[in-house]
């Protein structure tokens, strides 16, 4: 039985009064870390979570702990029942008010099924139209797969462990398969960079830097590339600052340089100056650069050696390490990068594991996302290893028809996002095509699918690329039950005090003689 003082706890007003007041300081403070954290990452830490606890870096306002969004919904849920159990009266004057709060229960209760049971993931459509897909692909979760032998029905036999399990570095094992894994370590982000692009880069650069060096060896050069740099805004500032390094500080930077060249003592520290400055600009540049650029394996190279050269470490092409003992990992290097939460960044996994078969160990391989599926070679078998977006496969199957990409006249807002799929589900012998654009989501099978992106397979021509936002969300009908309820409780109760007033008998006025 519950205490008297415990059931007036619950049901008091006061409490609901503090909750709707914590309830407002969490909207504010979780939207304010929003500008600091990303979206993504403050909806996890400040609303998905129990209790919020202050971390090293966060802004001066966020207080040591303060209560998460878990623990105010469930607590008003908790009152909001108990309060109405206490004040429960069976009458026709108490039903709006039963349905009121009927209706926010419901909502309450709907927010707590779509947090914990929805489901986001994307539909690529990456080679264009005429491309089939049967499943949609998480967009943070990642899963290890082993391909094998076909079965039955002629389909590639898969074999998938959660990212989960991969964190939790638990012995992973399966029937289909005659090996073991074991993880030895998983890293959230990271870069994979080949030893053939890295050669290259390295290369590239040792012979750019070889080239500026000689270009600034002689003294009688120097006047001559200083008139070469007046209109080059970059190179002008690295001649201003080595200039005022040797005690110049004339704006004309060409008779600066001839009057240093006349003097070979302060001529050869302006050369050594200027090599040295402009060895940080040519290696900085690659540490500044743009995030389509990242896409490129041979810009990504670049960067790293141009750090590497900048920390004075030297990059040496044929004694680059490996990062496994088998597999693509022996000809790759897997640098391990921060974590990333934006809601447009993607942090991309990597995994090193090694494979035991009777016992007996069979190597070292690197798996992510940024190489392909490696072959594996077991008891004479054949299999296919590595780490991927989890997918989520479904009973029907979505091809890309037609790609419709308009934009208003002028500009890059876009006017009309469309694309056409063919919907097909032999189970339930269903062929047709469906239309989905910008504001007219697809239904089907538990699923929406919403418009996403668009793009093409080349950036002049080639076919219409189309990405879909697939959301799983079992409990999308609760807000529009828990509105409707609500709205009529409160009809409700409008309309019965309404009709008790208006059915009273009205007194007569004063200072009126009744008539007998």
């Amino acid at each position: 039985m519950i205490s008297q003082n415990l059931w007036k706890f619950l049901t008091s007003l006061r409490v609901t009064v503090v909750l709707l007041v914590l309830s407002t300081l969490l909207v504010f403070l979780g939207t304010l870390a929003q500008v600091h954290e990303g979206l993504w990452e403050a909806q996890e830490r400040w609303f998905k979570s129990y209790l919020v606890f202050r971390r090293a870096g966060d802004v001066w306002w966020v207080p040591p702990v303060f209560v998460g969004g878990y623990t105010i919904g469930f607590s008003l849920l908790i009152n909001l029942v108990a309060a109405h159990i206490k004040r429960f009266q069976l009458s026709w004057k108490k039903v709006g008010i039963h349905l009121t709060h009927a209706g926010i229960v419901l909502l309450l209760l709907g927010q707590l099924v779509t947090d914990m049971f929805s489901r986001e993931s994307f539909m690529r459509f990456d080679l264009g139209e005429g491309q089939t897909l049967a499943y949609s692909e998480a967009h943070r979760e990642v899963e290890l797969v082993a391909t094998g032998e076909t079965g039955p029905d002629g389909r590639e036999k898969v074999v998938s462990f959660t990212g989960k399990a991969l964190r939790r570095k638990v012995p992973l094992q399966a029937t289909d398969l005659p090996f073991e894994v074991r993880v030895a370590e998983f890293g959230e982000n990271c870069e994979v960079l080949s030893h053939a692009a890295i050669q290259e880069a390295a290369t590239q650069l040792l012979t750019a830097l070889g080239t500026m060096e000689a270009k600034y060896s002689q003294l009688e050069v120097l006047p001559g590339e200083a008139e070469k740099s007046v209109d080059n805004q970059g190179r002008l500032a690295v001649w201003k600052d080595a200039l005022a390094a040797v005690g110049e500080k004339d704006k004309d930077i060409v008779a600066a340089a001839t009057r240093v060249v006349a003097d070979p003592v302060r001529g050869d520290k302006l050369r050594e100056e200027l090599k040295k400055r402009f060895k940080a600009q040519m290696l900085g540049a690659f540490q500044k650069m743009p995030p389509m650029q990242m896409a490129n394996d041979r810009m990504r190279a670049m960067r790293y050696v141009g750090g590497e050269l900048s920390a004075g470490r030297a990059v040496e092409p044929g004694s680059l390490p490996a990062s496994s003992s088998q597999g693509a990992g022996q000809n790759a290097l897997v640098l391990p990068r921060p974590e990333v939460r934006g809601m447009d960044q993607q942090n991309t996994p990597f995994a090193k594991v090694e494979l035991f078969a009777k016992g007996a160990s069979l190597g070292v391989w690197v798996v992510s996302p940024w190489l392909n599926l490696q072959e594996i070679t077991v008891d004479g078998k054949a299999f296919k290893l590595g780490l991927r977006n989890e997918r989520y496969y479904q009973p029907f199957s979505l091809k890309l028809v037609k790609t419709t990409h308009e934009v208003y006249p002028g500009t890059d807002i876009p006017k009309n996002f469309q694309s056409r799929l063919l919907l097909e589900n032999t189970a339930a012998l269903e062929k047709r095509e469906v239309d989905i654009s910008m504001n007219n989501p697809l239904r089907y099978g538990g699923l929406t699918f919403y418009q996403h992106q668009m793009g093409r397979t080349e950036p002049t021509g080639g076919k219409g690329t189309s990405a879909l936002q697939v959301v799983r969300n079992p409990g999308w009908i609760t807000p529009y039950l828990g509105c409707a309820i609500v709205s009529f409780g409160m009809l409700w109760q409008f309309l019965y005090h309404l009709v008790g007033f208006l059915s009273k008998p009205r007194s007569a006025k004063p200072g009126t003689v009744p008539t007998v």
